[in-house]
């Protein structure tokens, strides 16, 4: 325990500039340091829960949560439905807990620190806490909405609901990319396949989390998308090549450069960067790629040091002291659940004794644990929740219709053969399949919208007698609805084709729903209808009943590849799907993001993208001088440059200025590449590369109230100011003080001016928008407009750039969810 005459004023004392991090940390001694460095869960309902005893003696040598928090000063705890039973149902039972173990924490007998209490709550298949917290139906599913804005309200929920609860992390998302279809352990935890979805969706998942006050750690880092083994039982390898590696990667870079809290390793041993150890305990993988080559200064955190991956090193037996060592050697800062507690604490002491690990870099993770710790929120003056304001946010109305519409958006029609869905009113249904609970649910579903619904459990991996006992309960019904699950099993596997194969054998057409992995589709003899959920969750499960009735139209597209059933070619590629209006499949839909266009004609954009996060500041320029304007993104003073209208994660990221100047975007000196200029007042100062350091140019122009409008009036390929006051403008072309060139009238007052070469002549002139309308006209002077365009919505968010290269600037629009 951290003493009160070592430390001053640590218990329940937020650090500050008398008693700084860096002092406290110093003062610790080397078990305080692995204390806090070592998460870890203990069994029990509240702190001095002495009904599993018998499982804290044997992991801890004492009875009771409050005293293993007190006997190794733990960072942090870890919430589990098995260690910790109550929450699974009991949201209030589980911010008594919450409340409960940081009194413990706080107090004289234990670090004085708040605890980091941690779960992992992904949603779908994996969620330690289940209803009356909203259920949502997993993340590939919400990577068949393609939906930026469903998953940063999937964040939010998943945030709000656990910060209710005194949860001040989660271990998710998954950002894994699974190319693999034969993956046994990410699979629908996965948002897909495309690296791009995964890191779009990613994000936002990860800045919806983090808005509601609960870090977010992005795992499993540098990818566990394509194995084969799972790492809780087995040793994963992957020997794709470094390119491959790159794709996984994507969704990493992108999370990082969202200011993802943590990210999580894998127990996977990738060749192309160390060949012998697996992520976890690798220094070129941790310390190398991750710090090093892609600039993370958050928490990392191991996976669960006590799977069965890191037993398996081939010709290297590692012991449980040996594992944290390593860990600790490798670059993590978190040491999550340790198999056996005590021997970590004594193998990193005698790897200080020895000099293997410094004092040095345990202080710099336990620095790095609690600076998180007080930017996130999670130590302050008294770091319980309230109680009686649980059942306010959990499960929620909002939240579960939120949930509600991933799902429905969610279910992908993959088959459809003779218009079997939607079913006809007054036809009746047979469920069966996989699923001791899901086949009676999706039954009840049905009959709770008025059909004649039947339904049979036959055992998830049935046998010849419960088969036939299926075929012959489906006779008589209009439908079958047969739920599937992939299992690891190959002979398992093979019941449920068997069974597939009998209900074909009837006279009664099958809707074949696979309840998890979308890749029973490419079965042999395919069912005449197919739908895939992604998930057996309640959401899902009522939206398989809509969309088969047709009071929900199918939109899901795939998030990934659907291979043959051999294996040897695509049966179904990424953004397929089905719906019932359509004859072809459509591409997915975006409905947040950039949208491009490049002409003055109205109609559908050229370019859709996201990039960035919602509340970035948005700046357009030509930052390579290659012709086209694209995306920069600001926060603070901080810019984030991308070349292409392409989103993904930027190419170049610069510090300039202060984080309240106003910005201005121009090429300033007439090479062919825009820089920024910060405006304080009526004074500008411009900057004419892209880097950081002093101002190139400082000028006074105007009033301080001006509204600015930046371009090249003169067509001399410099750009300047024009200041407006109402429906004046006041033209410059030059970088400097005095009076202005041009003065005119346009427009109305109410305006808002756009300043852009629309016609291509190398002059930029005015257009003013009023809603959806766009009045464009040519030239520096007052009168008519000669160009009127309709484009996008009167709540868009409306940007200017020349996005094709043919000197000709349109008009692109961003969407934004509502704040």
């Amino acid at each position: 325990m951290l003493l009160a005459s070592t430390v001053p004023a640590v218990a329940t004392s937020v650090p500050d500039s008398a008693n700084p991090i860096d002092h406290i940390v110093s003062n610790m001694t080397i078990d305080e340091l692995i204390g806090q460095m070592t998460w870890t869960y203990v069994y029990g309902n509240s702190a001095d829960d002495a009904s599993m005893a018998t499982d804290n003696q044997a992991r801890y040598g004492v009875d009771t949560p409050r005293e293993v928090v007190e006997k190794f000063d733990l960072g942090g705890v870890l919430y589990f439905a098995w260690s910790n039973p109550g929450i699974v149902n009991d949201p209030e039972l589980a911010a008594e807990l919450s409340n409960g173990l940081q009194a413990v924490s706080v107090g004289d007998e234990a670090s004085g620190i708040p605890l980091a209490t941690t779960i992992d709550q992904e949603g779908g298949i994996v969620a330690r806490m289940g209803a009356p917290m909203t259920v949502l139906p997993g993340n590939m599913a919400l990577g068949a909405t393609f939906d930026a804005a469903l998953a940063r309200a999937q964040g939010e929920i998943l945030g709000s609901e656990l910060a209710a609860v005194g949860v001040n992390a989660d271990f998710a998302p998954v950002v894994d990319v699974n190319t693999n279809p034969a993956n046994p352990v990410i699979g629908v935890r996965s948002m897909g396949e495309d690296p791009q979805n995964v890191a779009t969706l990613g994000v936002a998942q990860i800045e919806g989390m983090q808005s509601q006050g609960v870090g977010a750690a992005a795992k499993h880092f540098p990818g566990h998308g394509d194995t084969e083994t799972d790492s809780h039982t087995g040793l994963p390898i992957v020997t794709y090549d470094r390119a491959t590696l790159d794709q996984h990667l994507v969704p990493f870079e992108a999370a990082i450069d969202a200011g993802v809290d943590m990210i999580m390793t894998a127990h996977v041993i990738v060749e192309e960067l160390d060949p012998e150890m697996p992520g976890t305990l690798s220094p070129e993988v941790l310390t190398g790629l991750l710090r090093e080559d892609l600039g993370f200064d958050g928490l990392i955190t191991t996976d669960a040091l006590d799977m069965g991956a890191l037993k398996e090193l081939p010709d290297n037996p590692l012991d449980d002291g040996d594992i944290a060592v390593l860990a600790i050697q490798a670059g993590s800062d978190i040491l999550l659940m340790s198999p056996d507690v005590p021997a970590t604490f004594e193998a990193v002491n005698a790897a200080v004794e020895s000099g293997d690990i410094t004092r040095e870099r345990l202080e710099e993770s336990v620095t790095r644990i609690l600076e998180w710790k007080v930017e996130r929120g999670v130590w302050e003056e008294d770091p319980s929740v309230p109680v009686d304001e649980v059942m306010d946010v959990v499960g929620s109305a909002e939240h579960t219709a939120t949930a509600q519409e991933i799902a429905n958006r969610s279910v992908t029609l993959l088959r459809n053969e003779g218009d079997l869905l939607p079913l006809d009113d007054g036809q009746s249904v047979f469920v069966t399949g996989w699923g001791q609970s899901g086949v009676p649910n999706l039954a009840q579903a049905f009959t709770d919208r008025g059909v004649e619904a039947d339904h049979l459990y036959t055992a998830n991996f049935p046998n010849a007698e419960q088969i036939a006992a299926a075929a012959e309960a489906a006779e008589g019904h209009d439908a079958i609805v047969l739920m599937t699950h992939t299992p690891a099993n190959t002979a398992q596997t093979q019941a449920q084709r068997d069974l597939l194969a009998a209900l074909q054998a009837t006279d009664v057409p099958v809707v074949h729903v696979p309840v998890r992995n979308p890749y029973d589709v490419a079965w042999e003899n395919p069912a005449p209808a197919q739908l895939v959920t992604y998930g057996y969750q309640r959401p899902s499960l009522q939206a398989v009943a809509d969309v088969v009735l047709g009071t929900v139209e199918p939109t899901g597209k795939l998030p990934v590849n659907v291979p043959t059933a051999d294996g040897e070619g695509v049966l179904h590629p990424i953004g397929f799907g089905l719906g019932y209006e359509d004859e072809e499949p459509q591409e997915p839909a975006q409905r947040y993001g950039f949208f491009l266009t490049n002409g003055w004609k109205g109609g559908d954009a050229d370019y859709a993208f996201q990039y960035g996060r919602h509340t970035d500041e948005v700046l357009v320029g030509d930052w390579d001088g290659d012709g086209r304007d694209s995306i920069t993104v600001r926060r603070g003073n901080q810019y984030f440059v991308n070349n292409a209208p392409t989103g993904g994660p930027a190419e170049r990221v610069l510090t300039y200025g202060k984080a309240d100047d106003v910005v201005l975007v121009g090429d300033w000196n007439g090479d062919g590449t825009d820089t920024l200029a910060v405006r304080r007042g009526a004074t500008y100062h411009v900057k004419n590369s892209l880097r950081s350091g002093d101002a190139d140019h400082v000028v006074v122009y105007g009033r301080e109230g001006d509204a600015v409008v930046v371009g090249d009036w003169d067509g001399d390929g410099r750009d300047t100011f024009a200041v407006r006051r109402g429906k004046v403008y006041h033209v410059k072309n030059a970088i400097a003080g005095g009076d202005a060139d041009t003065v005119f009238a346009y427009g109305r007052e109410s305006d808002v001016t756009l300043a852009g070469d629309w016609d291509g002549d190398g002059r930029d002139t005015f257009a003013v928008r009023r809603g959806r309308d766009y009045h464009v006209s040519n030239t520096l002077r007052g009168g008519e407009a000669e160009q009127v365009m309709r484009y996008g919505r009167e709540s868009d968010e409306v940007f200017v750039g020349d996005w094709d290269g043919d000197g000709r600037d349109s008009i692109g629009v961003r969407r934004t969810p509502a704040a």
